[in-house]
């Protein structure tokens, strides 16, 4: 596989992609080339996850299984992800992102902080929670299936059950992307009714429905999905009293699917650190709402916040 520097790449200090040779932008010349280039991403962001975020790449197999000499799929967990208070879980969607990424797309024409997750694993890290990074789309090598990772949710159960069940997290938080909603529910299945699950924030995923397993919770799981449709004063959007098995809607601050997790991070992080309860639902979704951002357009200029690289 090839490393982004032998394709003449690299990011620049604003996560910007740049030819090494005259440091223009990325400009798509055929699809075969596209696709080496998003190989070589999904190695760099690997790299990233390793150097900059200092997370350690994890082969997934269930606990007590001996290192096997066939693949596996693998994770990324930070030092302190099974001591940790606070446990952030990041999924992605489906497609060809990898672990790290929203979206593909974003990183190579846009830059690292729309199109990776590393933002969200340095702000969790920035509190001392403990993160878990899946990886669910990575299901098969060299044409064969991965062991405990057939699936996406097959990846979404291994994972946790191997390392987020057994954590001494006192709240787990998850944040997932698109279909990530749906290997999210699927999980939920089984260990929905672990009274440490407080706080699911969805970024434009329309597959989530609470499980049954929710229903015998003590303690309210709280879900927020902020959708790429409409706008901040949408009816829809309009924040309403909990009850128990809903979904609430909020705007993502873009009508771009694939923008939706970089624009709405702030409301997310302020939600999730909120320490949600019934009393305060209404109060910190409303000032939640007006937090989201709006994408970066073509005229404007390149973020000035920098991502650590």
């Amino acid at each position: 596989m090839s490393k982004l520097s032998d394709l003449g790449y690299f990011f620049d200090d604003r996560g910007v992609l740049r030819t090494k040779k005259d440091h223009e932008t990325f400009k798509f010349t055929t699809q075969e080339n596209y696709e080496l280039l998003g190989e070589a991403v999904d190695e760099e962001v690997y790299k990233l996850l390793e150097n900059d975020c200092r997370l350690k790449r994890e082969p997934l197999k269930p606990a007590g299984k001996p290192d096997e000499a066939e693949d596996l799929s693998f994770i990324f967990v930070s030092e302190n992800c099974q001591i940790a208070e606070n446990l952030l879980v990041l999924i992605h969607g489906s497609g060809v992102v990898r672990a790290g990424q929203w979206a593909r797309r974003l990183i190579i024409n846009d830059n690292l902080e729309a199109g990776t997750q590393i933002p969200y694993v340095q702000r969790a890290q920035e509190m001392g929670w403990g993160v878990v990074v899946m990886n669910t789309n990575l299901n098969e090598s060299k044409d064969e299936d991965l062991k405990y990772s057939r699936t996406p949710v097959e990846h979404a159960e291994t994972v946790w059950k191997t390392w987020v069940e057994p954590s001494a997290a006192k709240k787990i938080h998850v944040v997932a992307h698109s279909r990530g909603g749906y290997d999210t529910a699927c999980v939920l299945k089984k260990y929905g009714g672990d009274e440490r699950i407080s706080t699911i924030c969805l970024t434009d995923s329309p597959w989530f429905e609470h499980p049954k397993s929710c229903a015998k919770r003590q303690n309210p799981l709280f879900v927020v999905n902020f959708l790429a449709r409409g706008s901040l004063h949408s009816p829809e959007f309009k924040i309403k009293e909990y009850s128990e098995g809903m979904v609430t809607n909020l705007f993502a601050g873009t009508q771009k699917h694939e923008w939706s997790s970089h624009c709405s991070i702030d409301a997310v992080f302020h939600i999730l650190k909120s320490g949600l309860t019934v009393e305060t639902y209404q109060n910190v979704l409303d000032e939640a709402k007006q937090m989201v951002q709006k994408e970066k357009k073509e005229e404007d200029e390149p973020p000035v916040k920098k991502i650590r690289v």
